[in-house]
């Protein structure tokens, strides 16, 4: 003879447990420890109550950018997207796009600026190629993601003359 799994009862949570958890979590959240666990960021709510906050960790398999990281995706992002200027129009704003080579990212140093909705994603209702699906139409316009990347560091980082 086969036997029922053992099915456990649910407690039904009244108003006043509601109550009680979301007091307990407001509590938690104004409550500063001495010491500021390890990576966390005090920041000042604004009324005189320092909030730690963790920091942000880079997803699993990614790095946060370094300095220069950081820099290049920066400068990428104030010239504007590539492709825009390839057309003639006007830069658009801009997102950054990263490379890929097997799937995997190649690092921060290899990314576009492409912008978003448009050359990077959702670019056929308005109008443009975007990268992402269409990447076969894409380089055959624009060119390959490493071909675009040699004239944006050629524009952003010019040969000193001589070199």
């Amino acid at each position: 003879m086969k036997r029922a799994p053992f099915k456990q009862k649910r407690h039904q949570a009244t108003p006043d447990d509601r109550k009680q958890r979301l007091a307990g979590r407001a509590a938690r959240a104004l409550a500063v420890p001495s010491i500021a666990p390890r990576g966390a960021v005090v920041v000042n709510a604004g009324m005189g109550v320092p909030v730690v906050k963790e920091a942000v960790k880079a997803k699993p398999g990614k790095h946060a950018p370094t300095a220069e990281e950081r820099a290049w995706m920066d400068a990428i992002v104030a010239h504007g997207c590539i492709c825009c200027i390839l057309d003639g129009q006007e830069p658009r704003p801009t997102a950054v796009h990263h490379i890929l080579r097997g799937g995997q990212r190649i690092g921060h140093l290899f990314t576009l600026p492409l912008c978003q909705p448009g050359h990077h994603m959702d670019g056929a209702p308005i109008g443009m190629v975007s990268r992402h699906p269409w990447r076969i139409r894409f380089e055959e316009k624009y060119g390959t993601e490493l071909e675009l990347l040699a004239m944006m560091q050629a524009k952003i980082n010019p040969a000193p003359p001589g070199a």
